[in-house]
């Protein structure tokens, strides 16, 4: 297969990034890869979606440092190519990531026109369109999630804070870099307006519900075709536990985009709380073409859904001794398979085959 990885900017990828652990895997089971900055898409005439790619030089990488180092490195090929002919575009972007300032970015608009050519781009543009906001889990059962509210009225966040009548989480309501997540005390009145402010500025904000349990630290779960990753007997869970305390006067940061340290992390079990979850989101995640996705658990409720560059992988690898990302290329590779079969056809990602 040709698989080509989007990336903000290939010059800032990591070792620990998902995107280069996949990367890796993919060009040791011998196919072509590159990758792609989004500042270095062309749209053409024709429809052509023109890429200045990059690749490293043949060579067997024994480890993703390795690999992510030949990538960066002045021996690294670059080349003028059209991004039609790769079988996958994995698209580890998120728009809404863009420095301020920055005028809205066409990466989802490309995208969507190479789906258009038959390229199976992972995710599919309109399903991250539709996810790339926190309404997206408005869709699922009330009691899977956690009580919220989105606005930019401080007075009907301030109402919500009263009926919910316990601590809450207020955060930006598009996913966003270095964004301010605030922890509010049960009814916290010190330096509320200023919190409100601060996420209001910019737009909407989210009022959820605070779950105790997401004081022990998240649970991440990676799902591939609305279904847990599984390596073996071992389940892709693990929970990240948190690196700082919430704290009413400063922010939180986000964790990076490859997950928190494996230091910060450790093992987690997958049971039926987990499995009900799963069998929830399947559904609404095949008809979305999100295809690789991760879910923030707390307890038994979903807490985020990242569509654009879940992380873990480098985790579960450091924790676990299991490589995720070979299972995830292996399944790549099945899915090209049937495209090929049922091309003109039938549509198998529509089907739910795929």
């Amino acid at each position: 297969m040709r698989i080509a990885f989007l990336v903000p900017d290939v010059r800032t990828q990591q070792p620990s990034f998902a995107g280069i652990h996949l990367a890796w895997a993919a060009h040791r089971r011998g196919h072509e890869v590159r990758f792609v900055s989004s500042r270095d898409l062309s749209f053409l005439d024709d429809n052509t979606v023109l890429a200045t790619t990059v690749r490293v030089r043949a060579g067997d990488y024994r480890r993703p440092a390795d690999y992510h180092a030949a990538l960066l490195s002045p021996d690294a090929v670059r080349e003028e190519d059209a991004l039609s002919s790769f079988d996958v575009v994995f698209l580890r972007y998120n728009p809404l990531r863009e420095p301020a300032g920055e005028p809205p970015s066409p990466v989802i608009d490309f995208c969507w026109r190479l789906r258009l050519s038959r390229v199976l781009v992972v995710n599919d543009p309109e399903g991250v369109r539709r996810a790339w906001g926190r309404l997206y889990l408005a869709d699922l059962p009330p009691e899977v999630r956690a009580r919220t509210v989105v606005s930019r009225s401080p007075a009907g966040i301030k109402a919500f804070l009263r009926e919910l009548d316990g601590p809450a989480v207020l955060k930006p309501l598009a996913h966003a870099d270095h964004e301010k997540v605030f922890f509010l005390r049960r009814r916290q009145a010190k330096n509320l307006n200023p919190i409100i402010s601060a996420i209001t500025r910019d737009g909407y904000a989210v009022a959820q519900e605070y779950l105790p349990e997401a004081g022990a630290g998240e649970k991440r779960l990676l799902l591939l075709g609305g279904e847990p990753i599984r390596v073996g007997s071992q389940v892709a869970l693990y929970r990240r536990l948190p690196s700082s305390h919430f704290d009413a006067r400063r922010s939180l940061r986000a964790a990076p985009a490859g997950g928190p340290s494996p230091l910060g992390s450790r093992h987690c079990r997958f049971g039926p709380a987990e499995q009900r979850l799963c069998d929830l989101l399947r559904p609404k995640l095949l008809a979305d073409g999100l295809y690789f996705v991760s879910v923030d658990i707390a307890g038994d409720k979903i807490l985020e859904l990242n569509v654009f560059a879940p992380g873990g992988i480098h985790s579960l690898r450091e924790i676990y001794r299991i490589d995720v990302a070979t299972v995830i290329i292996r399944e790549l590779e099945r899915r090209a398979r049937l495209r090929v079969v049922y091309r003109g056809t039938l549509d198998p990602e529509a089907a739910g085959v795929a």
